[in-house]
């Protein structure tokens, strides 16, 4: 054991001790250099005046020294934030080295000021460099100025960098193959990877984005996003990319707290940083939140301002709405609803009629919509229970012709594809499919259409009647049938979308929709073991199959009275192991026909492994994701479920899909106008693109004008909100530090008529004058 600290020797006489002595040793300061920051820490000016002033006489101590700890007279003057001691060292020109850096981390405003003014020796203006050892110094290479206060979130000592012209180095991409990334990462793989992440936590740092950043809001947004896909690419550092990620988004739900206002906060949600001065857009859209939802922005679109501003706008037609009585809101749903095509006729007849314009309000039109479903849902059971089709013959004909309920289903059919198409027409592709319901439409949709063609086929292919035990296994009516029962299945269970709207059932949808990915990552881990027991065991019976399909009246297979023939097959195998889970496949199938009691031995035990594997681990593993993952929607139900219920919400706000469906498949008259407006702009384009001076150019430079105001009275509220953010800060860092007695001075320089106690050394001075910069900056933000 002593081998390890000294090298041991034979004539050593304590060999039951272990000596110690120092192996890294230090270079001893003389007395006069003890003495000298000795004065620095005890803030005496005089005593090192003195021997600063000697020590350009006489050179008797070394203006540099390092103390045992490896600070300088200048860190610790820092650290003491003794600002009349930094000031003498600094004229005296001691070495600076990364003292700004330990100012910086300190948070001592007063010394990074001095030490960004402080001129170098040469007379050089610019900010001084920081010159680190790479061997003893407190930061790596990669952290400057910036980033050191921006990790802070320091607003006065950015401020004070920022004005100084400093810039905050790009981050690559994660994969990115250049010059550049691929050396460094070469070189040292740790190194490059923090470097990015303190760059990206810097980036991140609420002061900067505030002070620096033109629109916040979408710096928040876009940053928080690139977080978020980075967390999941470089798995190291995932909590740390989430926790930025996070930070983001609550920076920007902070900064929408500020709105004081309807004004406000309508130029906030309304505003539109991608205006094509080519087209018309409606100043009221909300295409703020819309980008908000689209970055998963759920802190900031479940904010109570913004929560009460969508259900102001929701609401629009029923002031009040919230304050009656349940009855009273059943009934008008009720009453909305059995009307919806009357007013989805005046929508067709008269769009810009009173009763035109009332479907068009997002309540009546989600009403209206949830009614024409329920409608067609409703029509769906009537085909199921065949009411209205009682003939005794339908069941045997091969080729049947539509019911009276299935061609009423038809036109809702069509409507729902319609609707499907033109929203991944105006919303694109790509935001098409991330929504799930989205896919569970397009499959409903599809399932439909492949019944309506198997029910065409089977109607011109088959005729005549012919008894339904003695169809092929594919026939086209057996096959659309089973398809269209598949379908009802999917239609019934879409309608848990509209749950969202509920504030006791949207929670309870969410859960389960998280539940659901935590069924398909069990059933990944279940295909395994499944198929891995259904190899092993399909090998072993694989050689005694019955021969009970060949014998008349018998039956093979798990689903006969009298099981048999479980594991003769690898699809077999499957299905037992599978329907074994729940209890319905008996113990007997493991036995053969011969004496061979080893290999039904061997099955036996196979048998019960596997149901202990997914019985007792792999569905007691189910059941805690599941637990989990309800769990957490459960600690976060609020901004959960009006995170979602805002997404439904937005989707009425559109200006399209009015009319509920079948009433979108018909032509209305504003169609046809829409149709020949489009006709005529592609026949007038060459003529008017000849003309100098046309409607549309003048149209053009209006449009122009109007966004520059927007924009001006947009960036009017930016500087407000970001004023109440930065006071609101501070006074939140207040109140975390307690009533000290440095607070009670910086009150006293704030209201002067207050008398403070003049007994107080320099450097309790200097570290006031520190704290009063706060206020000092709240009046020139």
């Amino acid at each position: 054991m002593s081998q390890l600290y000294y090298k041991r020797t034979d004539s050593s006489s304590y060999r039951d001790r272990i000596p110690l002595r120092i192996v890294r040793s230090e270079s001893e300061l003389s007395p006069l250099e003890k003495a000298y920051l000795g004065a620095v820490e005890k803030g005496d000016y005089a005593s090192v005046k003195q021997a600063l002033e000697e020590a350009e006489i006489y050179f008797k101590i070394n203006i540099n020294c390092i103390d045992p700890l490896g600070r300088t007279a200048l860190l610790i003057a820092i650290e003491n934030e003794n600002l009349e001691i930094i000031e003498l060292l600094l004229s005296f020109n001691v070495y600076v080295g990364d003292a700004l850096l330990h100012a910086i981390r300190k948070e001592v405003v007063g010394a990074v000021e001095l030490l960004l003014n402080h001129k170098k020796p040469s007379g050089g203006m610019q900010v001084p460099p920081i010159l680190l050892d790479k061997q003893f110094s407190d930061f790596t290479p990669d952290i400057t100025p910036i980033i050191l206060a921006a990790h802070t979130n320091n607003y006065e000592i950015i401020k004070l960098l920022v004005q100084k012209g400093v810039s905050m180095p790009q981050p690559h991409e994660v994969r990115c193959n250049c010059v550049e990334c691929v050396s460094s990462s070469d070189v040292d793989s740790l190194r490059h990877s923090r470097s990015r992440l303190n760059i990206y936590k810097a980036l991140s740092s609420p002061s900067l984005i505030a002070l620096s950043s033109e629109d916040p809001f979408l710096t928040a947004f876009r940053l928080s996003w690139e977080l978020q896909e980075l967390s999941k690419v470089e798995n190291e550092f995932k909590s740390e990319y989430e926790e930025l990620s996070q930070q983001c988004k609550q920076f920007a739900k902070d900064l929408l707290d500020q709105t004081r206002s309807s004004r406000e906060l309508e130029m906030i949600l309304n505003y539109r940083d991608d205006t094509n001065l080519l087209e018309e857009e409606g100043n009221n859209d909300l295409a703020r939140l819309k980008l908000a939802i689209k970055y998963h922005q759920k802190e900031f679109v479940a904010q109570p301002n913004c929560q009460q501003l969508l259900a102001s706008r929701w609401y629009d037609e029923f002031p009040g709405w919230r304050r009656r009585h349940w009855a009273g809101k059943f009934i008008t749903c009720v009453f909305i609803g059995l009307l919806y095509p009357t007013f989805a006729l005046c929508y067709l007849i008269a769009p810009k009629s009173r009763y035109g314009l009332f479907i068009r309000k997002p309540f009546i039109k989600f009403i209206c919509h949830t009614a024409s479903y329920l409608t067609f849902l409703f029509l769906l059971l009537l085909a199921s229970q065949h009411i209205v089709s009682p003939e005794q013959d339908r069941q045997d004909r091969q080729g049947p012709a539509p019911t009276t309920v299935e061609w009423m289903i038809l036109p809702w059919v069509l409507g729902f594809i319609w609707a499907e198409i033109k929203q991944m027409w105006d919303g694109g592709f790509q935001d098409y499919i991330h929504d799930w319901w989205n896919l569970m439409d397009f499959v409903m949709n599809s399932l439909y259409l492949a019944t309506i063609s198997l029910k065409i086929v089977a109607y011109t292919k088959y005729s005549g009647t012919k008894p339904r035990n003695q169809w092929e296994m594919w026939h086209p009516t057996l096959v659309a049938e089973a398809v269209f029962a598949i379908a009802n299945i999917f239609s019934s269970l879409r309608l848990i979308s509209l749950f969202t709207a509920n504030s006791h059932l949207g929670p309870l949808q969410i859960s389960l929709g998280r539940m659901l990915l935590d069924i398909l990552k069990f059933l990944f881990i279940y295909c395994l073991v499944l198929l891995a027991f259904a190899n092993g065991l399909n090998q072993l019976y694989f050689y005694y199959e019955t021969k009970a399909s060949e014998e008349r009246g018998k039956c093979k297979g798990i689903r006969c009275v009298e099981q048999n023939n479980a594991f003769s097959t690898l699809f077999e195998t499957l299905q037992s192991l599978f329907w074994s889970i729940f209890g319905l496949i008996s113990l007997y199938v493991t036995n053969v026909d011969a004496d061979h009691q080893f290999t039904e031995f061997v099955g036996a035990t196979m048998f019960g492994t596997y149901n202990i594997i997914s019985l007792v681990v792999l569905l007691n593993m189910l059941i805690a994701m599941m637990n989990n993952s309800y769990q957490h929607i459960a600690d976060h139900a609020d901004i959960e479920w009006k995170f979602a219920r805002t997404k439904l919400w937005m989707s009425y706000f559109e200006e399209g899909a009015t009319l509920p469906a079948p009433f979108n498949i018909i032509p209305s008259p504003k169609s046809f106008w829409y149709l020949m407006c489009w006709i005529k702009r592609q026949v007038c384009k060459r003529t008017r693109s000849k003309r100098p001076e046309s409607f549309g150019t003048l149209g053009v430079r209006k449009r122009a004008a109007e966004n520059l105001r927007i924009n001006h009275q947009y960036q009017e509220v930016l500087r407000n909100l970001v004023k109440r953010y930065v006071a609101a800060m501070i006074r939140d860092a207040k109140t975390e530090e307690g009533l000290t007695e440095d607070n009670f001075k910086v009150e006293s320089e704030v209201h002067p008529g207050q008398s403070a106690s003049p007994s107080q050394g320099n450097s309790e001075t200097h570290r006031t004058n520190n704290h009063a910069h706060t206020h000092s900056h709240l009046r020139t933000i």
